[in-house]
């Protein structure tokens, strides 16, 4: 006789009765039956639903699994997920309703952007297929297959992508032409990197503990420092002076490629996410540990501490010196860095967020986690 194969939830709790080919079975009591394990079965997803309270405004469900990454258009209108289901959609922020799905990826998909100006949308996967889409038409305009991609970022002024790989070449590309220049690998995987505010040099960090400043018209090395340990993050002060790196949270002078500076808790080490303050002179370290801290660069000195208890998984600014924490425990902190105090908590997610966008005026944040949804969240003004 077949096995018979019940929910996880419900084994424990429902006695199986194999019966003789011939013996015959009430089918009132069957169905009865049934009815309870539905019924059991209905509580225990309804007990799910009500164990966090959901005060996003939208949530996204398109995707099927983890949803890795997002970016929000200039207008706040369009918002752009990529996940471990292989796609991407673009999506309208006023009702979750799809707008462009971006198809043919075989792989997760782990970075996505709208340039400068939101005419075009870009789509990358972990195996390195990219492709550049013309938003307004609704279509594929540009492609490029290559080596597994680490990371990929839109220049802040013109058309151009530029995108770090395994092997550590970076490559830049004109869009949609596709002209394209590369700025050669020492031989270790490229993890990180960002455009200087200039618009002119590009900061780049390695896997063995390089971090290097490229020309990027001339894709000459202006100056490089090592023995850093496995770079994973990077971040450029607004004025373009001062480049920060995890996991050790160096700060080195653009100027010159020198170190002035470490801003670490000896104890947490495990600096997973940093930013810069927009005009304070501060930094702010999120660790795997859960620790929050805000150091005066100034006095190079830790102002506050928090410990959210949970690693830290992204930092982004909100409006108002208001700072945005997203944990592997489903939530948002908003924290006033003025006086290290919580504002609030933006609960709904069930699972790690992955990643967080804040829109251009401030006025919302997206985010996305493992539990295969992307939630939008309405910030207060105040």
């Amino acid at each position: 006789m077949d096995s018979f194969n019940l929910p996880d939830d419900i084994k424990d709790n429902v006695e199986v009765v194999y019966l003789d080919d011939d013996e015959e079975i009430d089918d009132e009591d069957d169905m009865d039956q049934e009815i309870s394990a539905n019924e059991h079965l209905a509580a225990s997803e309804e007990d799910l639903d009500t164990d966090v309270v959901d005060l996003s405004k939208l949530t996204f469900k398109k995707h099927t699994m983890s949803v890795f990454t997002c970016d929000i258009s200039n207008d706040g209108s369009l918002v752009i997920t990529g996940g471990q289901d292989d796609i991407a959609y673009v999506w309208k922020t006023s009702n979750g309703e799809v707008y462009l799905e971006c198809t043919g990826h075989n792989d997760s998909v782990t970075e996505v952007g709208f340039n400068h100006d939101s005419q075009y949308v870009v789509t990358g996967d972990m195996s390195g297929l990219i492709q550049v889409w013309n938003v307004k038409e609704k279509k594929l305009v540009w492609c490029y297959g290559g080596d597994d991609l680490e990371w990929l970022t839109w220049h802040h002024l013109a058309n151009v992508l530029v995108a770090g790989m395994e092997s550590g070449d970076i490559f830049m590309w004109q869009i949609p032409e596709g002209n394209c220049k590369v700025l050669a690998s020492h031989g270790a995987p490229t993890s990180c990197g960002q455009i200087l505010p200039d618009g002119k040099r590009l900061a780049v960090g390695y896997t063995d503990g390089q971090v290097k400043l490229w020309d990027m018209k001339t894709a000459a090395v202006i100056w490089q420092l090592g023995d850093l340990e496995d770079v994973t993050c990077l971040e450029i002060n607004p004025e373009g002076t001062l480049i920060a790196i995890a996991p050790k949270s160096h700060v080195i002078k653009v100027s010159d490629g020198k170190i002035i500076s470490q801003f670490l808790n000896k104890e947490k080490a495990d600096i997973e996410s940093l930013i810069f303050g927009n005009d304070l002179d501060i930094i702010i370290t999120g660790s795997l540990s859960g620790q929050l801290c805000l150091w005066d660069i100034g006095k190079q000195a830790l102002r506050h501490e928090a410990d959210l208890k949970c690693p830290v998984t992204s930092i982004k600014w909100g409006g108002n010196s208001k700072l945005l924490v997203s944990t592997t425990d489903g939530d948002i902190y908003v924290c006033d860095v003025r006086s290290g105090t919580l504002i609030e908590t933006l609960t709904g997610h069930k699972d790690d967020i992955l990643s967080m966008c804040v829109s251009k005026d401030k006025t919302f944040v997206v985010s996305t986690s493992d539990d295969c949804t992307a939630k939008i969240y309405e910030l207060k003004a105040e």
